[in-house]
């Protein structure tokens, strides 16, 4: 799937003076900078924070036309085409986008100058009135004090950052999209997910990452630090007109890691990096621990619910079969059989999973959208995470799950370690969070590690019925290489935890995990 398929894209004179100001006045601080020009770059996807749009392959098809724009008088900058060129064939003899719309990922430079003496910007954490963000060491951003000066004039001290503008297809288009992939399939499949298709997850993925980076410049914290920086957002609803600026993160200055790792995740990924992960992502995963309703509120997300469940089931279910007759060798009779038990009794497992604590998750945390960076700060490593579009409210153990799916190996023994390691860290981050005077976190008796454990193992099966057969249809179309790793991944381990029901056809109290 490649985002040039849609004609949604946003139009390139939107991105005007005030909206490149606008990205400088939260990196470096309100009326500190002046905008002098911008260009489009090419990016380099094997670098990028979005190298991962589908089957975690590059984006063949995308719009690589360059445009640049200088300062016009007193007038916000125009865009002009430098050069051009046709956009790919995506298969489905679809027009290209217009010239001037863009869907994807487009690398910018910003040219500036600094409104102040150049001292005042020489940190590389200015202090910013809260909410703001700064540049951190990741990114890809020349700071005042490593860029030389005019021999004439001190105050005309200029600078550049690199910044990402990604652009949403609407949630209709995306809809569209992964139908057309279940029509293909034909039969029971096709008809049954035409009838939920609205209801799988994608309905307004277009502005979820608009809403969920204004809610980190509200709420901050762990969420704010795990998150990729977000300069600047565009929605004009009228318009559909959707995107945002991101940080752009840049692996050659040698402050990011892990990146794009997951072909190589088995030999890329310690158990050092595991537990730092882990803590991260638990420290988030407290900020919004047992406050289910307030996610709930949240209109923008798609939260799977155990009334959504009993609407989902047969579509699910057709999938997951019609991905056993499409690739026997991969998807077992073993691994078929125990997708299709829990689909049929979800009704009994999310009832144990709405009655266990929930938070805001990330929704597709695995290493195609995460990776390492170092903090200016403290000089060490920490978590980043990116590509927020299916974030929910859901089980904390969704997330790790689906993370140690994609870093250890089919048949580790290690699963139980890291499980009860994150339940720790966020038995300790929730008692820290929730002891500050600030807090809205409630009053929660936290899960023994038994009772963490039973509900990991209905969370790696919510990831194996539900994602990895998505995976499974999307593999039918375009062979993902990564994928029959974490589908023997996920086999193994289910072996290894035991049935999930008892003969009395009840939900076992005791694991093997």
């Amino acid at each position: 799937m490649t985002t040039a398929m849609f004609k949604t894209g946003m139009n390139r004179s939107l991105l005007n003076k005030e909206f490149f100001q606008a990205i400088l006045d939260r990196a470096y601080g309100p009326n500190r900078t002046l905008t002098k020009s911008w260009s489009e770059e090419e990016l380099d996807s094997s670098a990028s924070i979005l190298s991962n749009i589908s089957s975690g392959d590059d984006d063949e098809d995308e719009d690589d036309e360059n445009f640049s724009s200088e300062e016009d008088g007193h007038h916000g900058g125009s865009l002009s085409a430098v050069s051009s060129s046709s956009t790919g064939n995506s298969g489905h003899n679809e027009e290209p986008c217009p010239m001037n719309d863009m869907t994807g990922h487009f690398l910018y430079r910003i040219e500036f100058e600094s409104r102040t003496h150049p001292s005042i910007l020489s940190s590389s954490s200015p202090s910013l009135p809260h909410g703001s963000l700064s540049i951190s060491a990741t990114s890809r951003a020349e700071n005042y004090h490593s860029i030389s000066t005019s021999n004439n004039d001190n105050h005309n001290n200029e600078g550049q950052l690199y910044v990402v503008i990604k652009s949403k297809p609407i949630d209709t288009a995306l809809i569209e999209l992964t139908n057309i992939m279940a029509q293909l399939q034909g039969g029971e499949f096709a008809e049954e997910y035409d009838l939920v298709k609205d209801q799988t997850g994608f309905r307004n993925s277009h502005i979820r990452e608009i809403e969920l980076a204004e809610l980190s410049w509200q709420v901050g914290g762990a969420m704010e630090s795990i998150s990729t920086k977000v300069y600047n957002v565009l929605r004009n609803d009228s318009q559909q007109l959707y995107a945002l600026c991101l940080e752009y993160l840049d692996p050659s200055l040698g402050n990011i890691t892990h990146m794009n790792s997951t072909d190589i995740a088995l030999t890329t990924w310690s158990s050092n990096d595991i537990h730092l992960v882990l803590r991260d992502l638990a420290s988030f995963h407290a900020q919004f621990l047992g406050q289910e309703d307030r996610i709930l509120g949240m209109t923008f997300l798609e939260t799977p619910t155990r009334s959504l469940m009993r609407l989902l089931r047969p579509a699910y279910e057709a999938m997951v079969k019609i991905n056993r007759k499409n690739e026997p060798t991969l998807f077992s009779q073993f691994l078929t059989d125990s997708m299709l038990d829990f689909l049929e009794h979800s009704d009994e497992y999310w009832a144990k999973v709405e009655k266990s604590p929930r938070t805001l998750i990330h929704g597709d945390f695995n290493t195609r959208n995460i990776c390492l960076r170092l903090d200016p700060s403290t000089g060490a490593q920490k978590l980043c995470a990116y590509d927020w579009e299916l974030a929910c409210c859901h089980l904390p153990q969704r997330d790790v799950v689906e993370f140690l799916s994609f870093v250890l190996p089919p048949g580790s023994n290690e699963w139980a370690h890291y499980i009860e390691y994150h339940r720790l860290a966020l038995k300790a981050a929730y008692k820290s969070q929730y002891q500050a005077p600030s807090s809205a976190s409630p009053a929660l008796v936290f899960p023994s590690p038994r009772e963490y454990m039973e509900v990991a193992k209905i969370a790696l099966m919510d990831f194996a019925a539900l994602r990895v057969a998505m995976y499974g249809v999307s593999n039918s179309f375009k062979k993902v290489d990564w994928l029959p790793r974490i589908v023997n991944t996920v086999e193994e381990q289910l072996k290894h935890m035991g049935p999930m029901r008892a003969p009395s056809d009840k939900i076992l109290l005791e694991s093997k995990l």
